[in-house]
């Protein structure tokens, strides 16, 4: 609890309550409020307890791959959003694309009008006139 002093470091039991109240999904804020304790108390506790910060931890992996576990019971259940979001996330390993070309300087210059069009039209961008198959690119000598 907070004293006048300012926060103080939570009690065993308060930490396993929290620890408790936050592996049922509440928010941290929720679990505070559940067990009647201060935020302040549990960040001071976070911040000075090494074994406690890391249990905080361990109960937000599991509670993310508590999430995993849904995404993936729904993309099977047919939702195509749950399914993309989560090949694209997770992809079979035989999916597993080579490391995209670094976007340099030398990169760019070393495409031919052609490729950079379609790198270009890939990404979403109009890509210049000039660069455009078929257009004129000799400069113009004045």
């Amino acid at each position: 609890m907070t004293t006048s002093d300012g926060p103080t470091l939570l009690t065993a039991a308060q930490k396993e309550l929290y620890l408790h109240a936050l592996t049922l999904g509440a928010s941290p804020t929720g679990a505070c409020g559940k067990v009647g304790i201060a935020a302040v108390d549990v960040l001071r506790t976070i911040e000075h307890d090494e074994q406690f910060r890391e249990q905080v931890d361990r109960a937000n992996v599991m509670l993310s791959q508590n999430v995993a576990a849904a995404l993936y019971r729904s993309a099977m259940e047919g939702s195509v959003s749950a399914q993309t979001f989560f090949l694209k996330n997770k992809p079979p390993p035989c999916w597993q694309a080579e490391d995209e070309a670094e976007l340099t300087r030398e990169y760019l210059e070393e495409l031919s009008d052609e490729e950079f069009v379609d790198l270009c039209r890939a990404s979403g961008l109009e890509p210049p006139v000039d660069a455009a198959p078929g257009a004129d690119s000799q400069a113009v000598e004045e």
